[in-house]
């Protein structure tokens, strides 16, 4: 298999590792980032390339509660901007995964990252509440 091809795989399967590990979407915890071990040098080359946001945008982080709020900063740029590209459903469970599976789902792209959804959808469908 291509070396390309391990590396897609460990991104499905990171992706969607909490679909086995969490018994319910609903009562999945949100967890706050963990700090990012690569050099604590590289966060003004980030907040140069942060979002663009929409006074709407804008607006609905400010009525969110500190800790989502916290835990939408922590999330890097691409994460940050592929959120608001989610329908609100999406969004909704978007929160449910943990940090590591949204990262991942960003940087899927096309057929694997609607593949990595069908299954998201598909489990917060059957999970109670």
């Amino acid at each position: 298999m291509p070396k390309s091809n391990y590396h897609t795989s460990g991104l499905v399967a990171a992706a969607l590792g909490f679909l086995a590990a969490s018994p319910a979407l609903a009562d999945a915890p949100l967890t706050a980032a963990q700090p990012q071990e690569d050099g604590a040098g590289d966060a003004a080359p980030e907040a140069t390339n942060a979002p663009q946001l929409s006074a709407g945008q804008q607006a609905e982080i400010g009525t969110w509660p500190a800790d989502k709020q916290t835990a939408y900063m922590s999330w890097p740029e691409e994460t940050q901007g592929y959120y608001w590209e989610l329908s609100e459903p999406r969004q909704t469970m978007f929160w449910m995964l943990t940090d590591k599976d949204k990262i991942a789902l960003t940087a899927m792209t096309g057929p694997e990252r609607e593949g990595a959804w069908s299954q998201i959808e598909a489990r917060a469908a059957s999970s109670p509440g």
